[in-house]
C-alpha cells in the first residue's frame, strides 16, 4: 500500500531514529518489522539509506532475537533491487561461525549479493 509522500517521510525518519538511538529490544525489533512492511514504499534513497543503517546496526547487535529480524528487513530491503553491495558492507563485521543457522543463512544470501 502506497503511503502519501509526507507519511512515509515522518514515517522514515521514524525508522532512522531508532536504528541510531534505541537501547530497547522490542523498540528494534518492531522497527525491522516496520521496515518489512514499509520496503516496497521506500525510493531507491530511502531503501540504500535504510539498508545501510541496518547493516550497521546488525553488526553490533547482542540480541539473537533482534538480530534475526533486521537481518530479515535487510533480506526484504535488498529483494527490492534497490540495494547496492556498498550498503551492506558492516555485514562484512560479523563472525559468520557465531550466527544461528538462520542468521547465518540470512547473511550468506545478503553477502552474496
Amino acid at each position: 500500500m502506497r503511503r502519501a509522500p509526507s507519511e512515509l517521510a515522518f514515517e522514515l525518519k521514524e525508522i532512522i531514529t531508532l536504528l541510531e538511538t534505541s537501547l530497547s529490544r522490542e523498540a528494534r525489533e518492531v522497527t525491522a518489522e516496520r521496515i518489512c512492511d514499509w520496503c516496497h514504499s521506500f525510493d531507491r534513497r530511502e531503501v540504500r539509506v535504510v539498508a545501510a543503517l541496518l547493516s550497521s546496526a546488525v553488526a553490533v547487535e547482542p540480541e539473537r532475537g533482534c538480530r534475526e529480524s533486521e537481518l530479515n528487513a535487510l533480506s526484504e530491503l535488498t529483494a527490492s533491487g534497490l540495494v547496492e553491495a556498498e550498503d551492506l558492507a558492516s555485514l562484512r563485521e560479523l563472525r559468520r561461525d557465531l550466527l544461528t543457522e538462520p542468521d547465518a543463512e540470512h547473511y550468506d544470501y545478503l553477502v552474496g549479493e
